[in-house]
């Protein structure tokens, strides 16, 4: 290459390097320019440990305990489990006018399936045999490949697949008053959080409001309307990575990293929430795109490109500050692409639907001036038809069919002190057609196809920080 080109090309580039660094960096040194004098900060006791708080640097944790009766493990007499679920330590900032920050962690990871070494009478869906000779050597999981075996049997007190450690970790742009542009890794705002319906663990969660529980990497432009301080009208546009629900329609993926992305096309999101009065909470989302992708040198229905779209709206009614109903809509699309399918010689299937709804009351009434108790009720009903239901059924193996219901009621009181510790007692009907193809029940031998019922019974503890 001619030197005056290479030198018109290398000034091009530091010309386009140096209008990068000036918009990124723009709204911290306008920052500068502000008065130097700061509101004083709040003092906050941290777990033993006092931090000075303020809009620039703000400490956060939680801490999540629980015990529970879970029939699911009762296979290898694990169904009674105490566990600590979350130990979260989060840190948010104002680094300028314009520009905040939001980071989390978690050490206590156990959200993710593991690979089961298999055991006698029994079928693991995440037994590394399934891909012999398909695949790269999978080693198996001896201590928790038979306990984390899918959401339907897990001790997983958590229901969000993190980064590792890593929950959350985003910078929020405030483009304007009411726009705004976050990157990083973020909870996509889907359905109702567990939280605004009572839930305090993925125990005594909704299976909708488990699989609607996803944090991804990617970029969300979010608009805001108010009337005065409060806003009426929340709405999203997000990119995101297409990897989130990988392993809730078992795609293995040879057990890699879920954080990677294995596909090469993004997922678009779109969500909002309207809240008219206080009493009216209405929100929609919708999700299209993929997980996985196709692998053509390691053909596996395991390791595939699968439909990941989601249709979810919700509505939360309020008529007294103490009382409210709810209910939600849910309609997943899931299962192989045709490709994927075609790749390892199944016929044209059409993608799985899988719908399902919940509705519920929730009580959260005060009986002192900083103690509340309350509680809730919640049915649910949801197709149980996915990947693994559909490959049992194609390779008729162990009775399975599509188009059974997956139903659940959910019970739920607690005792809450100022908002900041509460004591969460559970008891869960779980109704799942087919228990024995998580591992639970026996799928040969004497007692095949029978086993404990996958109700679940417990408590929860949570303490959070102001």
């Amino acid at each position: 290459m001619p030197v005056s080109k290479l030198l018109v090309r290398n000034r091009s580039l530091r010309t386009a390097l140096a209008l990068l660094t000036l918009f990124v960096t723009a709204p911290a040194f306008a920052q500068e320019t502000a008065p130097a004098s700061q509101p004083p900060g709040e003092t906050v006791d941290f777990f033993g440990f006092k931090f000075s708080q303020s809009e620039r640097f703000k400490f956060g944790g939680e801490l999540v305990v629980g015990w529970s009766h879970d029939g699911a493990q009762a296979a290898l007499g694990f169904e009674k489990q105490g566990r600590v679920g979350m130990a979260i330590l989060s840190v948010a900032g104002k680094v300028s006018d314009h520009v905040r920050f939001f980071a989390s962690v978690n050490p206590v990871s156990e959200s993710n399936a593991r690979p089961a070494c298999g055991e006698k009478d029994y079928f693991f869906p995440n037994d590394p045999n399934l891909y012999a000779g398909l695949g790269p050597i999978v080693k198996c999981d001896v201590e928790d490949g038979l306990k984390r075996v899918d959401t339907y049997n897990t001790f997983s007190l958590d229901y969000i697949t993190q980064q590792g450690m890593l929950r959350e970790g985003y910078i929020d742009w405030g483009i304007s008053d009411s726009v705004s542009l976050r990157g990083g890794r973020f909870i996509l705002p889907i359905g109702f959080a567990p939280r605004d319906i009572g839930a305090a663990t993925a125990k005594d969660m909704t299976r909708i409001t488990r699989l609607n529980a996803e944090a991804n990497f990617g970029a969300m432009l979010a608009v805001t309307a108010r009337r005065g301080e409060r806003a009426i009208v929340d709405a999203g546009l997000m990119a995101v990575l297409g990897d989130g629900n990988r392993e809730k329609d078992y795609d293995w993926f040879y057990f890699v990293n879920t954080s990677l992305d294995t596909n090469s096309a993004v997922t678009m999101v779109a969500s909002a929430r309207l809240t008219p009065i206080k009493m009216i909470d209405v929100r929609a989302a919708f999700k299209k795109g993929y997980t996985g992708s196709k692998v053509e040198r390691l053909p596996s229905y395991w390791a595939s490109k699968r439909n990941d779209d989601a249709l979810v709206v919700s509505v939360k009614l309020s008529p007294t500050s103490w009382a409210s109903v709810f209910g939600e809509y849910a309609k997943y699309k899931w299962g192989p692409t045709v490709s994927s399918g075609e790749l390892v010689g199944l016929p044209a299937l059409d993608a799985i639907v899988k719908p399902g709804y919940f509705m519920g009351a929730l009580v959260d009434a005060p009986i002192a001036p900083k103690v509340r108790i309350g509680g809730s009720v919640v049915r649910e009903e949801l197709s149980r038809d996915d990947s693994l239901v559909q490959y049992l059924e194609l390779n008729h193996l162990y009775g399975v069919t599509m188009g059974k219901m997956d139903r659940a009621l959910v019970v739920r009181g607690f005792v809450d002190v100022n908002r900041l510790v509460n004591v969460s007692f559970f008891w869960m009907d779980v109704s799942n057609p087919y228990p024995w193809t998580s591992g639970s029940w026996p799928v040969t031998g004497p007692v095949a196809f029978t086993g404990r019922d996958s109700d679940r019974i417990g408590v929860t503890v949570t303490v959070r920080t102001p």
